[in-house]
């Protein structure tokens, strides 16, 4: 004798071949939405549990609706088919168990509403929104730089001896007039500097000052969201963190959505993760496929020699996701993982000092291919 189970947003249903109810499940009422989450999220909830058992005793097979893989239930009577008998029977008589559609859409649209707030309220949601705004702080302070040096330098020329951009905010910012900056600096400016007339107006220097002051804030404020990154790093993902650093950790995590999402994908994705656009052009053009993306930006794939970068890339990313793995589905910290890497990478350039014969002939058609275009590109503006 087989049975079917279902469920509906009240609790669980099961019918018999005859389509009669043979037993029920119910939710409590105010646990409702919390039930149809944890059923979204493939958890077996209690009253799944409870039902299973009941028609087990006289029941050979249990045919059940369900987005779970069989071996989760650990029944061996029990098998999945989406949708089923009973199911189908269920959907088409709701007003036979009490349920209408609008109803339904209520409770659904709640469980929307839970599904948004409570993904809005995770951790790596508010890292992924920090590592982007680092990205866009960068990109204007850059951008504030720019102009301040254009700026200031009507004023006071010989600044532009002050090659670093945060000590030159910080010197302006601290200092109103030329007087001052020399004196906080007077190793960087030669002792003629002060000699030179200071025909300016106290209002531009002012305005300029102030200019400066708020460049120096925001640098203020990107280094303490560097600091917020890394702080939330090590909470949420201590073992990556410790493979690649809290920025790229951070940036692997927002371009995959979240760190769960990170966590299930194959190494090989995670390898050319950022490099989408060289992937898409290799599946057009035949071009050679990208070797890495983001994870370029770790000092041992960048360091090293450039017929090694493909293989410690392809390692690395290996080690990203057991890394991501441990800290979204373990909770273990191991603390050797970077120490192993870096073992791991030194073994590679030994055992590879020289680029073979098919690494060489590679890198002679990408440079062939690239003058080429370059030369094609030439033509056309000729023409």
């Amino acid at each position: 004798m087989e049975c079917y189970i279902t469920y509906s947003i009240k609790g669980f249903l099961a019918f018999n071949n005859e389509n009669k109810l043979i037993a029920e499940e119910l939710f409590p009422e105010n646990e409702i939405i919390n039930r149809l989450a944890e059923i979204e999220e493939k958890q077996i909830v209690d009253e799944e549990a409870k039902i299973i058992e009941k028609v087990s005793k006289d029941y050979d097979e249990i045919i059940i609706e369900s987005n779970k893989r069989l071996s989760d239930y650990n029944n061996d009577k029990i098998k999945i088919q989406t949708p089923n008998q009973g199911g189908e029977y269920l959907r088409n008589n709701y007003s036979e168990f009490g349920l209408n559609h609008e109803e339904i859409t209520e409770i659904y649209q709640r469980l929307a509403i839970y599904k948004i707030k409570k993904e809005s309220a995770s951790e790596d949601k508010h890292l992924i929104q920090a590592i982007n705004s680092i990205d866009e702080i960068d990109e204007t302070i850059s951008k504030l730089i720019e102009r301040i040096r254009e700026w200031y330098a009507l004023y006071f020329p010989e600044m532009d001896v002050i090659r670093s951009n945060e000590t030159y905010i910080k010197l302006i910012s601290q200092n109103k007039t030329k007087e001052n900056i020399i004196e906080a600096k007077p190793e960087a400016f030669p002792t003629n500097v002060l000699d030179l007339e200071d025909d300016i107006n106290p209002q531009d220097l002012e305005i300029m000052n102030k200019y400066a002051q708020s460049i120096y804030e925001l640098q203020k404020t990107r280094k303490e969201i560097e600091e917020y990154i890394d702080n939330k790093m090590e909470a949420i993902a201590p073992n990556l963190r410790l493979l690649v650093g809290s920025s790229l950790g951070a940036k692997l995590i927002s371009h995959a959505g979240g760190i769960k999402r990170l966590a299930i994908y194959p190494s090989s994705t995670v390898q050319i993760m950022g490099a989408e656009k060289a992937l898409f052009r290799h599946l057009k053009s035949g071009d050679r496929p990208p070797k890495y993306g983001l994870i370029y930006q770790h000092p041992q794939v960048r360091g090293a020699n450039w017929w090694n970068r493909g293989k410690i890339a392809r390692m690395l990313a290996g080690k990203i996701s057991l890394a991501v793995r441990r800290d979204v589905f373990t909770k273990t910290f191991d603390e050797n993982a970077f120490n192993d890497f870096v073992l791991k990478v030194e073994e590679i350039e030994k055992n590879n000092p020289f680029p073979t014969k098919t690494t060489k002939k590679r890198k002679e058609e990408k440079s062939k291919s690239k003058n080429k275009k370059r030369k094609n590109k030439k033509r056309k503006k000729r023409r």
